[in-house]
């Protein structure tokens, strides 16, 4: 038997390259898939570790330091400001930064080290105490081109005595000065809101990964059940099948998995440049380790053999039972149980309802859809075959209701990327629409300060303005919505170019008057957030649409070596081939274009979730119309490979074993 396998890898026929190529595709996109997701969560996790310590945990006992934070802004972009002071003579050293700051250093990111040096001093580096100490490096930085400043303060500054507004919902944007004893390793909730979107993109990605794994699965069985049963006939004992069977099957989805591999390599860098949260990524984080890289690929080698061995274990056990004509596949709800226990643990380690409600709405629908979506091919099936006037309708209508699980692999991978494109589509304008509103209001200070000196604070504040010659009105107001009435806001409204503003904040900190900017601190993360998600999902939209791709090409010929013997019988029948391939040609189209309407329903049900908005725009109105374009291609792709495929199959009997 040595040797046998290789034999059986590289025979068969003329369709051959065919069954081997294909799933080594499919077996490399999955796992090409699955590292970009595990580098996204990746990043984001070690980003959240290197950033938890700034959100300071008050000391259980003997304090050693005092912390305080806010975020400041230079040119739209925020600086992330951490102030320290050393209660005792040994503070514990910062995270990455290898000692406690003295008093009056300032170590600052290189790249806010090129801003100090590159704009004038009026508009940021006179607000900090004295020029830069020292550079901070990667172990205290979320992004490369973070701005970070670490500023040194004695413990009776009034910056580490007075209380600061606390933010709504994201905790490290103002941090008022607490004692610690130590540095907490707790993400705030802005960090842990990013792992959510994040683990909903994965989501939405594994969708049409699952179809496409269980096409290559049914590929990779598909004809072998024929050979591994003759094999067994003629007095092969079931230990030699087993190895010729597991040796074939994990070489071909090996070999994907490798090429999936190098791909992604190939690709880290252009991943690592993508902006989430404000900036790109360092090559590291979302390159995953030679161990998770590794497992990944196994894993996924793992699975498909698992699924295709699944398919051939009747051939080993009954082999004449492999010649008899089989039953159809029964239809499972299986899904339901797992979108109840997937729903459950979201929320249950979530911390924000918002994206766990869009969670759960991308969970119902989008998994609903893969449950039910063999039921609804069944339903379509007998409609056909009910209302049917040509032979090519009525065979199309009974092979749809026969095998509807195997016709629904085909269309899934389309109707998945129908759904994420549905959902994108509604909350792209959404993102976009929060951006433009931000730039309109970016030329006014929103200042949170005491409501006891907030007139006080109002005229300080404009006669420093005016005494460097800028142009602005400092006017007291209501504090937001989630603050008490202890205190105000001071708005300043500048009226000169751009620069001015980066001035008049340079100016209020010289004066004393600089305090959080409550409208920004609350307004630029949520609207990163939106635009972020919008990010993740045009990313994710190429992907559903390769696998969209993928899954069609590979359904449609597996399709045909599944229905191989009764297509061969209606051909010595005398049954045209143009009517077969025609019931074919239908059995893809109509599905597709029904079951992608529904899917494309449900993402935009879907995505309504984050918000209310008109597809009557050119962004959503080009995602709807790329979806189209892909429907049409992966259509017209299947149909030219299909005929051929579906006349060897039928006319050349040396595929016959």
């Amino acid at each position: 038997m040595r040797g046998l396998w290789l034999h059986l890898l590289r025979g068969g026929g003329r369709s051959a390259g065919l069954e081997v190529s294909l799933p080594i595709v499919a077996s490399g996109v999955i796992t090409l898939v699955l590292l970009l997701m595990l580098g996204l969560q990746q990043g984001l996790d070690h980003r959240a570790d290197r950033t938890a310590w700034r959100t300071p945990e008050a000391a259980t006992g003997e304090p050693t330091a005092i912390q305080a934070g806010f975020t400041d802004y230079v040119d739209g972009r925020p600086i992330a400001v951490v102030e320290l002071a050393a209660l005792t003579e040994s503070p514990p050293d910062v995270p990455g930064m290898g000692r406690f700051p003295a008093p009056g250093e300032v170590w600052v990111s290189p790249v806010l080290a090129e801003l100090m040096a590159e704009l004038p001093p009026d508009r940021l580096a006179d607000r900090f105490p004295t020029p830069p100490s020292a550079e901070l490096t990667r172990p205290t930085l979320e992004h490369p081109d973070e701005l970070v400043a670490v500023v040194g303060r004695r413990p009776s500054d009034p910056a580490m005595r007075d209380d600061r507004p606390p933010h709504q919902w994201n905790e490290a944007s103002s941090v008022s000065p607490t004692k610690v004893d130590g540095w907490s390793t707790t993400p705030d909730l802005y960090q842990t809101t990013y792992r959510d979107i994040a683990l909903l993109a994965a989501t939405l990605t594994a969708l049409p990964l699952f179809g496409l794994g269980g096409l290559a699965s049914r590929l990779m069985a598909g004809r072998r059940q024929r050979r591994l049963a003759t094999l067994r006939l003629i007095g092969a004992r079931t230990s030699q099948v087993a190895r010729l069977t597991i040796a074939e099957l994990t070489t071909l989805a090996g070999i994907g998995a490798t090429v999936g591999v190098v791909a992604h390599l190939a690709l880290v860098p252009l991943a690592s440049r993508v902006s989430i949260k404000g900036g790109p990524w360092f090559s590291a984080d979302v390159q995953p380790g030679a161990v998770l890289t590794v497992g990944t690929a196994l894993a996924v080698v793992t699975l498909l053999t698992l699924g295709a061995l699944t398919g051939l274990l009747p051939a080993v056990r009954d082999p004449l039972g492999t010649y008899r004509r089989r039953r159809p596949e029964p239809v499972r709800l299986w899904s339901v149980v797992f979108i109840v226990i997937a729903v459950a643990v979201f929320w249950s380690r979530s911390t924000n309802a918002f994206v766990s409600i869009a969670f759960t709405a991308v969970v119902i629908l989008g998994w609903g859809l893969l449950s039910t979506g063999p039921w609804i091919v069944r339903g379509l099936g007998r409609l056909l075959a009910l209302g049917a006037r040509r032979p090519a309708t009525f065979l199309a209508g009974r092979r749809l209701s026969d095998n509807p699980r195997s016709a629904w692999r085909t269309v899934a991978g389309i109707a998945l990327a129908a759904f994420i494109a549905g959902f994108v589509a509604v909350s792209l304008p959404i993102g976009l629409d929060l951006v433009g509103r931000q730039a309109a209001s970016a030329d006014q200070l929103d200042v949170v300060v005491p409501a006891a000196s907030v007139d006080a604070a109002a005229r300080r504040a404009d006669v420093a303005l005016r005494a460097d010659g800028i142009q602005a009105d400092a006017t007291p107001g209501a504090p937001p919505f989630w603050l008490d009435d202890r205190w105000a806001t001071l708005s300043v409204g500048t009226h000169g170019p751009a620069s001015e503003q980066d001035q008049a904040r340079t100016i209020l900190v010289e004066h004393g008057l600089a305090g959080p900017e409550m409208r920004l601190a609350e307004d630029l993360p949520i609207r990163w957030l939106v635009r972020d998600g919008v990010v993740m999902g045009l990313l994710v939209l190429p992907i559903a649409a390769m696998v969209a791709l993928t899954s069609m090409v590979i359904g449609t010929i597996a399709r045909v070596f599944d229905q191989r013997e009764a297509l061969t019988s209606l051909r010595l029948a005398g049954t045209p081939l143009e009517v077969l391939v025609a019931a074919q040609r239908r059995e893809m189209i109509v599905p597709t274009i029904l079951l992608g309407g529904v899917a494309a329903i449900a993402g935009i049900a879907s995505g309504s979730s984050l918000g209310s908005t008109s597809l009557l725009n050119p962004y959503s109105a080009s995602i709807l119309a790329a979806l189209v374009l892909l429907g049409a291609v992966a259509l017209l792709l299947a149909d030219r490979i299909e005929r051929p495929v579906l006349e060897r199959a039928t006319a050349d009997l040396s595929e016959r074993e």
